[in-house]
């Protein structure tokens, strides 16, 4: 699926941002990632607080997986506070998410295995496309790769992101272990990305 967002157009302020992996109501996960949370109640607070402390309900977001380990009796909490998270929300499954699960939100706007994110913006006084290829896992090769286009993945909770691969492709975690817990914006990653490309070009000399 591709999803076309032009950001220069209209008066209203907009913004695009990527995040995933909040694994709600999985206790394990605290200390795995070394979240600085004392419990998952703790966690779910700080999460919720830092979306809507950044997003507003003219914002998008693009959530890539791993939403909830809730069991049955938790669910509806988990339903509630993803009800009050602010912002156009598209999801992307992750691997601890069941289909049937995640359809029951109705505030994501689409559900979907991989999502192409065409973003039109302003730079440098200028108009420009950004793509961004969106899944759950971390791969090697994505559409328009050699053309500019900067893959956005979850799943590895910021494991590979010292890696060689990544410090020389523009492929990022949004894990939202790796920005506090809040999500990041697509100006944010072309940021990195260039500077990965200008670090290329100039250790090439």
């Amino acid at each position: 699926m591709r999803l076309d967002i032009d950001l220069t157009q209209g008066k209203i302020k907009r913004n695009v941002y990527f995040t995933s992996d909040f694994h709600l109501f999985h206790h394990n996960v605290i200390r795995f990632d070394s979240r600085p949370f004392v419990d998952v109640h703790e966690m779910h607070k700080v999460i919720e607080e830092r979306w809507n402390e950044v997003i507003t309900k003219d914002d998008t977001v693009i959530y890539l997986g791993d939403l909830t380990f809730a069991r049955r009796e938790d669910k509806a909490f988990v339903e509630a506070m993803v009800g009050r998270l602010k912002g156009d929300i598209h999801y992307v499954m992750g691997n601890h998410d069941k289909l049937q699960d995640i359809k029951k939100f109705t505030q994501f706007k689409t559900i979907q295995d991989y999502l192409e994110v065409r973003i039109a913006h302003n730079q440098n006084d200028k108009r420009v496309e950004t793509l961004f290829c969106c899944m759950h896992y971390p791969i090697y090769s994505w559409n328009k790769a050699h053309h500019g286009s900067i893959l956005v993945h979850g799943h590895s909770h910021m494991n590979l992101s010292e890696g060689e691969f990544h410090k020389t492709h523009r492929i990022f975690d949004v894990g939202c272990m790796g920005y506090e817990y809040k999500p990041v914006s697509y100006l944010e990653l072309i940021k990195k990305a260039e500077l990965i490309d200008f670090n290329l070009v100039n250790n090439h000399h």
